[in-house]
């Protein structure tokens, strides 16, 4: 089964959408296995293969560039197999705390290559301009011609890369999440406690909203005081990174009415249909993002999970 399960594995990962979910076979088959060791040697055996296929695509990273664009091609994988990784090793704990350990290196990695690429050395510079001209070429293929809209292309570009600089570590909470979830739910098929009834418990500590507003008063005195790109974009990634686990209890509190009205099939479908408004319907995705960390951190101070 190791054999069958990597394979699946290393074949969505080389998808552009599979990318984003290769990791979900080795997540929800990992309790078939006899103990953790056994369930990890997957996620090892794919690591290893992602690295040399791409070892092989860069020729051995021959040059400073080279190496530089073999860790923006890395960066997604990486990330999703140790987060991977730690979900399984930490099996039987509450999910929460699973999905912040599990989330921990993501936010680290994030902040790290942020971090990095800000410090504009020549590599890095030589593979901005590079992807800048595949960006350019790419939208004259849709546009007809680049050259009348260069301004604008290089302008859109340049705000694209700004905006993946603040949002990098959310959105791999996100695309982990997902994973999660539907590895999780394809496991407790035929459970006595579906997945979605523990889901919908999930409850960040009170504390947690002095985090959340700090966070957020920190992005808006840096605003304020027009401060650099690089300390708004990081406190923006560690605000957000608080906004996606009240989005996650927002969600939660959604299934917890579902579950306590009987309608445990349709909480279970729920999460694919909030992937889905989140990064495939335009506007709808912006209400999703809002209300759902909203709804988290107003939970604070009124009770929606009564049980009575």
């Amino acid at each position: 089964m190791t054999l069958i399960v990597s394979a699946v594995s290393i074949v969505l990962s080389q998808l552009t959408i599979g990318n984003f979910l290769f990791t979900i076979p080795l997540i929800a088959l990992a309790p078939r296995y006899l103990n953790r060791r056994q369930a990890l040697m997957p996620v090892g055996i794919v690591a290893l293969l992602v690295a040399l296929i791409e070892l092989v695509h860069s020729s051995g990273f021959p040059s400073s560039e080279s190496r530089v664009l073999g860790v923006i091609s890395l960066f997604v994988p990486v990330v999703l197999l140790v987060g991977s990784a730690v979900w399984i090793t930490l099996d039987g704990y509450r999910l929460l705390y699973r999905y912040l350990a599990s989330c921990f290196f993501a936010v680290v990695a994030s902040i790290s290559i942020v971090i990095w690429f800000s410090s504009a050395s020549e590599a890095i510079l030589r593979v901005d301009s590079i992807m800048s001209e595949s960006f350019k070429t790419l939208f004259a293929q849709f546009s007809g011609s680049a050259a009348q809209y260069d301004a604008t292309v290089n302008l859109l570009y340049r705000s694209m890369v700004m905006i993946l600089g603040a949002v990098l570590a959310p959105m791999m909470m996100a695309v982990m999440g997902f994973a999660f979830y539907v590895a999780l739910s394809f496991q407790s098929r035929g459970s006595e406690e579906p997945f979605v009834v523990r889901f919908s418990r999930i409850r960040l500590p009170e504390y947690g909203i002095w985090a959340f507003l700090g966070g957020w008063t920190l992005v808006l005195v840096l605003m304020l005081a027009k401060g650099g790109y690089l300390p708004r974009a990081l406190t923006i990634q560690c605000a957000l990174s608080i906004s996606m686990l009240y989005a996650i209890q927002g969600f939660a509190i959604i299934l917890f009415h579902l579950v306590k009205r009987n309608l445990i099939h349709r909480a279970g479908r729920l999460g694919f249909m909030v992937v889905i408004l989140m990064f495939l319907v335009p506007g709808l995705n912006l209400l999703v993002v809002f209300a759902l960390p909203l709804l988290g951190v107003t939970e604070t101070w009124i009770a929606y999970r009564r049980t009575v």
